[in-house]
């Protein structure tokens, strides 16, 4: 009985220590706020679908999301341009990754039906898990080339668009309570 209050009181107190240790994390104050990509969501056929190529022709035409985009921050010509050639070099490098998470998942779905080498499922596994790294970091510099292009006024437009990302899934409780 002694010995499970101790334990108790010891989980109790690293639980505390933890809970005090992730408040004390600094939130930067300045520079570019960049979104971590969440790899346990990563749709690859659908990444794969939206990585066409954006190009924005000589008349300053632009396919509708770019547009959309342009217009909402209030993007200058030469950063549209600078966008432009931003997405193309994500899509130059993301998609051989997706291609490759694509292929080895094919893979390991076929070893697994076939009953095949669980060492050899292994070691796609990881190769898949290496691809979707290298995936999350030419996004995460894709981000934040594309928030060192945005001036002061443009990042805090860009900003309230995340800041609606993440409350969208909660406001159909809130419009059905009619609370706004």
């Amino acid at each position: 009985m002694k010995q499970t209050r101790c334990v108790v009181a010891l989980l109790g107190m690293v639980i505390g220590c933890a809970n005090l240790l992730h408040a004390q994390n600094p939130t930067p104050k300045s520079g570019p706020v960049v979104s971590a990509l969440d790899l346990s969501k990563l749709s690859i056929a659908t990444t794969l679908a939206q990585m066409q190529p954006a190009t924005i022709d000589a008349n300053g035409e632009a396919p509708a999301p770019i547009q959309i985009v342009v217009q909402f921050l209030q993007l200058q010509p030469a950063q549209v341009q600078e966008l432009g050639q931003l997405l193309q070099a994500r899509q130059a490098a993301a998609v051989p990754l997706l291609q490759g998470i694509q292929q080895r998942t094919r893979q390991v779905e076929a070893l697994l039906n076939s009953g095949g080498n669980p060492a050899a499922v292994g070691i796609l596994v990881f190769q898949i898990h290496a691809l979707q790294q290298q995936v999350a970091h030419v996004q995460q510099d894709f981000l934040s080339k594309f928030v060192s292009l945005l001036d002061p006024e443009q990042q805090q437009r860009l900003e309230a668009v995340r800041i609606a990302a993440q409350l969208q899934p909660i406001l159909p409780a809130f419009r059905e309570l009619n609370l706004f």
